[in-house]
């Protein structure tokens, strides 16, 4: 008897214990994205969620909750359960460039998020009125150095990627400008255009068409590469300033607590609907380059701008205690 019953232990012991990601999902995901509808996180988002849909057999439920620049979107998803059944969109501004200037912005996105994988990045692109009697970076520089304090840029406010944009261009170069801040990025593209404004590094899926059609004038990108649809304008580092690296990224989200192997899970699944040829054509032709960063990649990335924005804020005197 002893026997058996060691032998029916034994084979208990063997049968390997379910997992949580074994059945998922079951049912389907919400994907919480904190901004409005038609904005470029809403349109990429969406592609996401498409692909998702088919690659994982259940619906994506798609549910925009915007408003302060991302934290009601967040709140949302913290007060989900951790089950891997609510997602969110996240990106540099929401998650880093808020908390990077306010300590007290209400969340901690070391604490209160669980990076997944990476869906996609974008830059932002230096831009002049095509009146500005120059033809590039070095011809700006020297060309604004010789009127410090009197030429004025625009951007869509303190924390967005344009005003960070410039702020480290000017950083690196030593030019000074007047701070026009605008609701957004179109109307400075606008003052721009109309010549109110000199200038505008602004996200890049704003004015890239507008340099392409030649009304405004291209002159860098903050990305690390040169972007497909302007394959013609120099990084900033090819321009020869070095240091004005920005783009912003987008990634999906879970909540803390959220099972291990159904984060895993998660992350591959998207990693491979990145790299499928249709999404890669749909991103980019809203301006995205698709990234794919794994889990372990994102969530190392993740930490990493946190700590590279945060420094940077604290070092300009911009960041709230």
């Amino acid at each position: 008897m002893r026997a058996v019953l060691a032998l029916f232990i034994g084979l208990i012991a063997t049968v390997p214990a379910s997992s949580a990601a074994d059945n998922y999902p079951s049912r389907p995901i919400r994907l919480l994205i904190p901004f409005p509808p038609a904005g470029i996180t809403d349109l990429s988002g969406r592609i996401v969620a498409e692909a998702l849909r088919e690659k994982l057999k259940q619906p994506i439920i798609v549910e925009n909750k915007p408003g302060a620049n991302g934290v009601i979107g967040l709140k949302e998803l913290l007060r989900a359960d951790a089950d891997g059944y609510t997602l969110m969109v996240g990106n540099l501004g929401s998650l880093v460039l808020n908390y990077a200037m306010d300590s007290k912005v209400g969340f901690d996105p070391m604490k209160d998020v669980v990076p997944i994988a990476s869906t996609a990045e974008y830059a932002t692109t230096m831009v002049v009125n095509k009146n500005v009697p120059v033809n590039s970076v070095k011809e700006f520089v020297e060309y604004a150095k010789a009127r410090q304090g009197e030429l004025t840029y625009g951007s869509t406010g303190e924390g967005s990627m344009a005003n960070l944009s410039t702020m480290l261009f000017m950083k690196q170069t030593g030019v000074k400008m007047v701070h026009a801040p605008y609701k957004g990025g179109p109307l400075a593209l606008n003052d721009l255009i109309a010549g109110h404004i000199q200038l505008i590094i602004e996200v890049s899926p704003v004015v890239n068409e507008q340099v392409r059609s030649g009304t405004i004038k291209g002159f860098a990108v903050s990305s690390p590469y040169r972007q497909p649809m302007l394959p013609d304008v120099p990084t900033f580092a090819e321009a020869g300033v070095p240091g004005v690296v920005v783009t912003g990224w987008l990634g999906i989200y879970g909540p803390p607590g959220m099972p291990e192997d159904v984060r895993q899970k998660l992350g591959v699944a998207i990693v491979e609907v990145i790299k499928d040829p249709e999404v890669i054509k749909k991103l980019r032709a809203i301006g995205f380059e698709p990234t794919g960063q794994d889990t372990k990649t994102f969530t190392d990335y993740h930490a990493a701008e946190v700590k590279r924005w945060v420094a940077f804020y604290s070092e300009v005197g911009l960041r709230k205690q």
